[in-house]
């Protein structure tokens, strides 16, 4: 229980660290920062970013991981202990994406599969329809 309380993510930079280090089988703190800027669109001091790694790292939950192309570069994987820990922090956040996703989710009306961002929009009898695809749209025209 303690664990939670010594290392606080409480910023959209950290958690996407925390994605970051969950997705990757090694990292770097600089690919971390480049990652940052492009993915998020904002700049993380490299303080800032070592810093959390340095916590990260004394608390055990990533290792160093020697980069064989660089003597300078030292990359960075979750620990078993790391990857708990990040799973933890992912369900926390999961209710908040949820809601935020949930208002921008359209159903599809043939088959009822959720869409989110990509998905077909036809106009039916003067009505405008979503479906995840054409051939449900041709489905649903055959069956209405």
């Amino acid at each position: 229980m303690g664990e939670e309380h010594k290392i606080k993510v409480q910023s959209l930079t950290r958690f996407y660290i925390l994605m970051l280090l969950k997705s990757e089988k090694k990292i770097t703190g600089y690919s971390i920062i480049k990652r940052l800027e492009k993915d998020l669109g904002t700049t993380a001091s490299p303080t800032y970013v070592y810093d959390f790694l340095k916590q990260l790292k004394a608390e055990g939950y990533i290792k160093d991981i020697p980069t064989p192309k660089s003597k300078r570069a030292q990359g960075f994987r979750l620990t078993p202990e790391g990857s708990e820990f990040t799973d933890r922090i992912f369900l926390r956040f999961n209710n908040l994406i949820e809601v935020a996703i949930q208002s921008k989710l359209k159903i599809c009306a043939s088959c009822g599969v959720k869409l989110y961002d990509d998905y077909y929009s036809e106009v039916i009898e003067g009505k405008e329809y979503n479906f995840c695809c054409k051939h449900c749209a041709k489905a649903y025209k055959i069956d209405k």
